[in-house]
């Protein structure tokens, strides 16, 4: 009795075996005489439905930033919630850049210094008006502040002690060689302004400006690669349900959903340069 399963069991997969080289064959023969101009059609269509799945994912996070976390990307950069109440949380630890700043722009911006930064980096990050704004908060909260919160200022952003002290002797004697306003009097005679003090002051604001510059570009390389992050999360879920509801592959799924959003900003051009190649070849 088994003998004879085991024969019927041979059989079948002779059989089956047998019709699938057949099948794999008549498939070969027919995607041999496929035309070429179809090809490139269809090599097209692919590339701009990828493309327009990656556009579509990218709205869908434009949507998201109704949610101030997403809003926010790349703003742990700039203020960090670890050391700045207001700043925005990330669950790695890194190093935000104007942490020390922050004292010095709540001196001239008020308490609510933070949201007005938040404000201005929603409103176009690097390349929009927070750049000038944190460089004349510096410069404006320097000119309010004490000699002792000078220094600390200088001395956390990375100036060592005998030039924060300079720096901040510096600014205090520039602030008193300003005529006073009507009705005040002067009360201390001006002191002069040492070269030793005007190159530590030098220092200070060259450092200022570069931790200013490095975390703006730090802020912004954060923000493009968390929102690509998030647009290809996106990207996945739609390639899956629209997947599961067509019985499609799942590895089809993952691949379009993985290729949605760096195709998305070449789609068109893609789609134009594989029906341009194939005509190529159909001319040879």
């Amino acid at each position: 009795m088994l003998y004879i399963i085991g024969i019927d069991l041979n059989n079948i997969f002779r059989a089956r075996l047998r019709l699938t080289n057949t099948t794999l064959f008549e498939d070969k023969r027919n995607a041999m005489s496929i035309d070429p101009m179809q090809l490139s059609e269809s090599l097209g269509t692919v590339a701009l439905a990828v493309g327009g799945l990656g556009v579509a994912s990218y709205g869908v996070v434009d949507g998201l930033k109704l949610f101030p976390w997403i809003d926010l990307a790349g703003f742990e950069r700039l203020f960090s919630s670890r050391r700045t109440k207001g700043g925005r949380s990330w669950p790695m630890l890194q190093r935000a850049g104007l942490d020390p700043l922050l004292p010095t722009l709540q001196a001239a911006y008020g308490k609510d210094a933070l949201e007005l930064m938040k404000a201005q980096y929603r409103s176009g990050r690097s390349k929009g008006d927070l750049q000038r704004t944190l460089r004349q908060g510096v410069r404006i909260g320097f000119g309010v502040m004490s000699q002792s919160e000078i220094f600390h200022a200088a001395y956390e952003i990375g100036i060592d002690e005998q030039a924060a002290e300079q720096a901040a002797a510096a600014l205090i004697a520039a602030r008193n060689q300003r005529p006073p306003a009507a009705g005040e009097t002067q009360v201390n005679e001006a002191e002069p302004v040492s070269a030793e003090q005007r190159s530590a002051l030098a220092r200070l604001e060259t450092a200022i400006d570069a931790r200013i510059d490095a975390a703006l570009v730090l802020a912004e390389v954060q923000y493009v690669t968390q929102t690509k992050v998030i647009a290809t999360t996106v990207a996945l879920t739609i390639a899956f349900g629209v997947g599961y509801f067509l019985e499609a592959n799942p590895l089809v799924s993952f691949i379009i959903g993985i290729a949605a959003v760096p195709l998305a900003p070449v789609a068109k051009d893609m789609a134009a340069a594989l029906q341009e190649a194939v005509r190529a070849l159909k001319t040879r």
